[in-house]
């Protein structure tokens, strides 16, 4: 059996939804024939994220992207693609964005169709690296918070030894005793009371998770907009990166038609609505 048998069974299966079976025949072609073809590794990545297993997805597509080489980006744009795929559910978020960015770049150089969905993917990307820097924040504020509470408790605890120490000295009586550890008691509830609330004003809404609207975003840079236009096709899009790629494509960076500077219009309302989120949330600029 050749290898090109073993590839078109494979992607016969792969159409199917039979990924098993196709992974098992890209194996064999890989392992008969096809060691040095990143075809065959990249057929197998796609195989293998349906399947979820994301760590076999990441080696078949890095051996690929090797296997293509530097010369060859437009053919290994999907490698790289896959490579981010099977990176993001491993958490390993930073690289996942970098190897769809560099997908995405290599989509609008080549005028890709894929563009569109690896900029969705990357935008998923976005927010997940958002949330992980969200989760850390607040679990920063919980456990500062969780420190005074503690050290209140601390306290607290010294004050009623005190108590205790003088009763047993006999300094105060049974009843003293009792007055002073329901005094101490209170005075830390109302303590505790008090840092709770003050944390609450002094971080909200930074208690709460921070969330970057979708519109806010630049489809072609995914970072927050500031000075929005509005194509022909009624997309918006960060003025100075849609210059940038209409100097060098001449094209709409989404549906791949004719585009030309004078085309666009101000996005006046949203350029509105991007400043008042961005005076109200500093944070966002960071995004």
């Amino acid at each position: 059996m050749t290898n090109l048998s073993f590839r078109e069974q494979g992607n016969e299966r792969f159409k199917a939804g039979e990924y098993k079976e196709a992974e098992d025949l890209y194996s064999k072609a890989i392992a008969e024939h096809s060691r040095s073809d990143p075809k065959v590794f990249a057929n197998r990545a796609l195989t293998r994220l349906k399947l979820q297993d994301w760590q076999g997805a990441e080696s078949d597509a890095r051996k690929a992207i090797e296997l293509y080489g530097p010369k060859n980006e437009a053919a290994a744009m999907k490698s790289h693609y896959y490579l981010a795929q099977a990176l993001l559910p491993q958490r390993h978020v930073g690289e996942a964005l970098e190897e769809a960015k560099h997908a995405y770049a290599t989509c609008l150089e080549t005028k890709d169709s894929s563009a569109e969905l690896i900029g969705q993917f990357i935008l998923k990307a976005k927010q997940a690296q958002w949330q992980a820097k969200e989760t850390s924040r607040l679990r920063e504020l919980n456990d500062t918070l969780a420190l005074v509470e503690d050290l209140l408790n601390q306290q607290l605890d010294r004050d009623l030894k005190d108590v205790d120490e003088r009763f047993a000295r006999q300094e105060i009586g049974e009843t003293g005793r009792r007055e002073e550890v329901e005094e101490l008691a209170d005075e830390a509830q109302t303590r505790r009371g008090n840092i709770r609330r003050a944390f609450e004003y002094s971080a909200e809404p930074d208690t709460v998770e921070r969330v970057v609207p979708d519109w806010m975003i630049d489809p072609i840079t995914f970072e927050v907009m500031h000075d929005p236009v509005i194509t022909p096709t009624g997309v918006s899009f960060e003025r100075t990166s849609l210059l940038k790629h209409i100097k060098v494509h001449a094209c709409d960076p989404l549906t791949r038609l004719p585009l030309k500077s004078e085309q666009l219009i101000p996005n006046v309302a949203l350029k509105n609505a991007c400043s008042e989120f961005l005076d109200k949330n500093g944070w966002a600029v960071d995004w």
